[in-house]
Order: C-alpha cells, then structure tokens, then sequence
C-alpha cells in the first residue's frame, strides 16, 4: 500500500472522503483506503473517533461511496447537470442509514447532550448526508477540480473570488510554480 498521505482541506467530510485517492488523472493513482487499518488511519486524520475499528469488509463500502460522490463532484463541478442514477441511488442508499442518536447523561452540573461513537458504517451515512446536503444547494457552485496536472481532488472553494485553483498550494501550486518557473528559464 502507498504511504497514507491526509489532504485535510477539501472543505467538506465527503470530499475527505475524495481525495483518498491521490493522482486521480495520472497513469498510476494511489489509494489511501487499502484496508480496514487504512480506514482508521483516514477516520483518525478527518476527526472521526469510532466506536468500533473498521473492519476489512468496510473499504468496499468506503470505495463505492467515494466513486459514487466522486463522480457527482466532478459532474457538478464542471457545469454538467446530468447525473448517473446509480450514483444518486447508492448515496441516497447510504444516506438513509442510522447516525447516531443524541442522549442526554446527567453530568456533574446538569444534563448533558452525549452522542454514541459512531459505526464505521454510520460514518458513511454521514457522507452520503454531506454529500446530499453540498450537491443541492448553491454551495455546489463552488465546487473545483485541482488544477494539477495529475491530481483530480476536488474541493470547495471558499476563497474570496472563488479563483481558487489547486488542492493545496503547498504541494499542486508549488508543483505548477515550479514547472512554470523551469519553462520560462528553459526557453533563455
């Protein structure tokens, strides 16, 4: 398996969930979710503290969810209002699933609002949700593909001008910078 390597800026849980995949449009893409451990690790890295660790049986779902939203993002990002129905049935299957439920617990000053850990499987009803809640609304308008040669992340631009072009700038934008900067000088 690839080293894991977290992106962490994508805007939102469901595109997290995206960019485990690392350059999508070049010729060998790499794949942080490998196994259940791989899960975890990405669970871990997003902020999401499980109540049970992700099983190996758990990536397939974590995969079809990904490509389905995937292929939503990109479709929504470049202007397409066509969708694939069976993206939109396996996210809106996802979505129907159980979260968890808020409790209250009487806590050393009065009640207190306490929300069972959640499944590895819940967390993906999480997704599709975000998913749902980012693609119908205008918020969708701000969705970007990175500008990287190779990269195919998809964020949420919440720039200024939303002229926001790469995943990260640190890595993507210095990658164009740099080959920018060795085309100019190369033509001296």
């Amino acid at each position: 398996m690839a080293p894991t390597t977290k992106r962490l800026g994508t805007g939102r849980l469901c595109l997290e969930l995206v960019a485990t995949v690392h350059g999508r449009l070049g010729g060998a893409p790499s794949d942080d979710l490998g196994d259940g451990a791989a899960v975890a690790e990405w669970l871990t890295a997003v902020g999401v503290e499980t109540g049970e660790r992700p099983e190996d049986e758990d990536v397939s779902h974590y995969v079809d969810v990904r490509e389905a939203v995937y292929r939503l993002v990109t479709a929504a990002a470049a202007g397409q209002a066509k969708q694939r129905g069976e993206d939109v049935a396996l996210v809106n299957a996802w979505a129907r699933g159980p979260a968890p439920v808020p409790q209250l617990r009487i806590g050393e000053h009065g009640l207190v609002s306490d929300t069972a850990k959640p499944t590895p499987r819940q967390v993906l009803t999480a997704v599709a949700r975000d998913a749902i809640d980012l693609l119908s609304t205008p918020e969708s308008a701000r969705l970007h593909q990175c500008d990287g040669n190779h990269c195919g992340t998809v964020f949420l631009d919440t720039s200024r001008g939303g002229r926001r072009r790469w995943c990260s700038s640190d890595r993507c934008g210095n990658r164009a910078r740099v080959a920018a900067h060795r085309d100019r000088h190369s033509e001296v």
